[in-house]
């Protein structure tokens, strides 16, 4: 029997979600648009993570499981892509939700389109699931999302969808710890075609236990040096 290849690649590596895994994994499994593998990459978890996922690989069976000791996140990342099928890969975090529709809309956006990166709006949450603020921040456009990238990040990387085959024309994500999709964006947007849709799609969930919140003192130096190297990129198409 022939293997046919799912159209979406939903990738989603955890560290320690127990409390928000739950209604994650759901909000994928919930999605109109079903033609998708969901590669959960459990990164060395000690909460109860993985028997949560374990029960749902039970019952789905686009739900496949990678378990093994802490990598970090950029090489969890890195290895659910080498082992996805689709044309594209939809980002995805244990600690937030996507709406049913979103991969639905990416998908025809970006075919009607012909993108090769789409990310959408945001809902903000906080850990209880209260709406606190809406990101619609990200711009609208080719021109305006690379002029924005001088400036901040241009995707709410959770919320992103792309072609894997740019993503691995590009060399995946690189060791650019807290800010590899801000300088990962710098590598694809100013060769091809990418767009945001102005839709709140996710429901990105903000929580003490987050890296980026821990860490703004770093977070502000290195975002300063992938601004300098966005323009260097831009200039020289590098």
């Amino acid at each position: 029997m022939q293997n046919i290849k799912p159209k979406i690649s939903v990738i989603m590596p955890i560290y320690n979600c127990e409390e928000y895994l739950k209604e994650a994994v759901e909000s994928i499994l919930n999605q109109t648009f079903t033609d998708f593998e969901f590669i959960i990459v459990n990164d060395g978890s000690i909460d109860k993570s993985l028997s949560i996922l374990r029960e749902f690989e039970q019952k789905d069976k686009r739900i496949k499981i990678i378990s093994r000791e802490n990598k970090g996140l950029i090489y969890s990342l890195n290895e659910g892509i080498k082992l996805s099928q689709g044309k594209y890969i939809a980002r995805m975090d244990g600690d937030d939700v996507s709406f049913p529709e979103r991969f639905e809309k990416q998908v025809k956006f970006m075919e009607d389109n012909k993108l090769a990166v789409c990310g959408t709006w945001a809902t903000v949450i906080d850990s209880f699931g209260n709406i606190i603020k809406y990101y619609t921040y990200p711009p609208i456009g080719n021109n305006r999302i690379r002029l924005y990238s001088f400036f901040h990040c241009p995707f709410i990387h959770p919320s992103v969808m792309l072609e894997k085959e740019i993503l691995e024309k590009v060399g995946g994500y690189k060791n650019y710890k807290n800010i590899e999709d801000y300088e990962l964006w710098t590598r694809i947007i100013y060769k091809n075609n990418i767009d945001n849709i102005g839709e709140m799609l996710i429901k990105y969930r903000i929580h003490d236990n987050q890296i980026t919140k821990n860490n703004r003192k770093e977070m502000k130096l290195k975002g300063l040096f992938i601004r300098i190297l966005a323009l260097w990129r831009f200039i020289f198409k590098f």
